[in-house]
């Protein structure tokens, strides 16, 4: 009988899942878009996350279409922001590694694609950019992009939390690697040696200086991490995550939605947007840009699109 009970649910699982859409769903359907009237645009963000993984001998599909893309804009004042997760699975291994040449693949697939773009271009530190042995695998990623792509390319440098550029007259982005105070401290003690900022608290400070210096500006904040968000990082679970678990297809129906189950109170993972040090990093920054208003979150990290 237990057995006829599992079977019966694994066949439910499968045929709901067969019914899941890959199309845009919207809170509101019926919204219609209204845009500014009589205003130009005053500075392009090109925003792509987690881009750090190609198929062998070309670029991923998402970077594919951005290179062509590309080619029928005029990008000569416009930003492109890479939102982290670089390198999967674990960042930047040292040289002679078995893992160091796909690594550098990986990066060049993304150097090829900004081809011919002619404005500014920062990648930003994820998650999966500090697995490689913390600060250290970072500043080889640093190094790497400095080599071959932008002598800058990679912000904020040194394994720092916070870096601030004045775009325009009316536009200021912000840079922070979230990773960073998510990171735990204890296992690199030399993590802030080259940083001006040494403390959590100390960033915010910064944060609120930078605003307040700034306030007549739109921000763009751009960080790996989701302020908020609607995917599983913030507890939202398709019925495919309560049977794969990973992101490998491999089936563990009971397992898979316990994970879930636990990701969505809150969950252990500090990667997930409502765990205590994730949660406390965004309440302390939200306050700070609520009371500056203008301002514009831009991350990666969901491997979905949101516009929230």
């Amino acid at each position: 009988m237990l057995a006829k009970k599992i079977i019966i649910s694994l066949s439910l699982l499968f045929l709901l899942g067969g019914c899941a859409t890959y199309h845009p769903q919207y809170k509101n359907p019926k919204a219609k878009s209204t845009y500014p009237s009589g205003k130009e645009i005053e500075k392009t963000f090109y925003l792509i996350g987690d881009a750090g993984i190609s198929p062998p001998g070309r670029m991923s599909v998402g970077l594919t279409v951005f290179r062509k893309f590309l080619k029928t804009e005029n990008t000569q004042n416009d930003y492109a922001l890479f939102l982290g997760d670089n390198i999967y699975d674990d960042g930047m291994p040292p040289l002679g590694h078995p893992e160091r040449e796909t690594s550098e693949r990986y990066m060049n697939m993304q150097f090829q694609a900004m081809e011919g773009f002619k404005g500014t271009s920062y990648f930003i530190p994820g998650n999966h950019d500090w697995y490689s042995n913390g600060v250290v695998g970072l500043e080889r990623e640093e190094e790497y992009i400095r080599r071959n792509f932008s002598d800058d390319g990679l912000q904020p440098s040194n394994g720092c939390p916070l870096q601030s550029y004045s775009v325009s007259d009316g536009v200021q982005l912000i840079i922070i690697d979230s990773q960073w105070y998510l990171e735990d401290w204890n296992l690199y003690p030399t993590i802030n040696e080259h940083c001006e900022i040494k403390t959590r608290d100390k960033l915010f400070i910064e944060i609120e200086l930078e605003l307040e210096k700034n306030k007549n500006k739109t921000v763009v904040f751009a960080m790996h991490h989701p302020m908020f968000t609607n995917g599983t990082h913030g507890g939202y679970f398709a019925l495919r995550k309560h049977l794969y678990p990973t992101q490998r297809p491999i089936p563990m129906p009971i397992l898979a939605s316990l994970v879930a189950q636990i990701r969505s109170q809150g969950g252990v993972s500090v990667q997930d947007r409502y765990n205590e040090l994730s949660n406390k990093l965004m309440n302390r920054l939200a306050p700070l840009a609520k009371k500056h208003g203008k301002v514009v979150f831009a991350s990666g990290h969901e491997h979905t699109l949101q516009h929230i």
